[in-house]
């Protein structure tokens, strides 16, 4: 499986945000010669790059930092932040929770090239969302955890709370996250069952 180069990119400037960058320049020193030289370079944004290189990357920089429990999944928060006010802008140009959903669901090959993910309403303001034929690991789950938590805020999704319920690395067929959100704070227009016809795929 491969991803979008602004998953890299991103988890660099997380570094660099919490650390500096001359501990990031350090840091990258540090790297196997292939894996420095990607850091180094020039990640494109709009080409794929192997999912084991971001993996190898972060494990390595949680052990080289010394990352606490949440540090992959503050990497996902910051790849949202980085991205959704970056090139993929466009998703939260329309601000409610589903609208966000909805618009990701038409750009999932911008960030994957394989699997798929299915978001399905199960009431006002709550959501499974579920990776299927995608293998889950300790990083990209948390990351996707924190992905999940930063984009919703970002389109104004209040009382906002996600939990993993289900995972690859567990024996599950399926990588499974239960998202909640409050459906009369958050915007009214797109939070009602009503709204969705069909599941989802993000």
């Amino acid at each position: 499986m491969r991803i979008k180069g602004t998953s890299i990119s991103s988890f660099l400037a997380f570094l660099e945000a919490e650390y500096g960058s001359a501990r990031l320049k350090e840091f990258i020193a540090t790297l196997e010669p292939d894996l420095k030289k990607r850091c180094e370079g020039l990640v494109l944004a709009s080409a794929f790059y192997p999912v084991e290189e971001l993996e190898s990357l972060a494990r390595k920089a949680r052990q080289h930092f010394a990352g606490d429990e949440t540090f992959y999944e503050r990497s996902g928060a910051h790849n949202a932040f980085f991205g959704l006010n970056g090139v993929h802008k466009a998703l939260i140009a329309r601000p409610t929770p589903l609208d966000f959903l909805r618009a990701a669901e038409r750009a999932w090959g911008q960030f994957m090239d394989e699997g798929a993910v299915d978001a399905n309403l199960v009431g006002d303001g709550k959501v499974r969302v579920r990776y299927e034929a995608i293998r889950g690991s300790d990083v990209r789950c948390a990351r996707a955890t924190g992905f999940l938590k930063r984009s919703l805020q970002l389109v104004n999704a209040q009382g906002l709370v996600v939990t993993k319920t289900a995972c690859t690395e567990k024996g599950h067929p399926f990588c499974e996250w239960n998202v909640v959100w409050d459906a009369i704070l958050s915007p009214p227009s797109m939070t009602h069952t009503s709204a969705i016809r069909r599941p989802i795929a993000i």
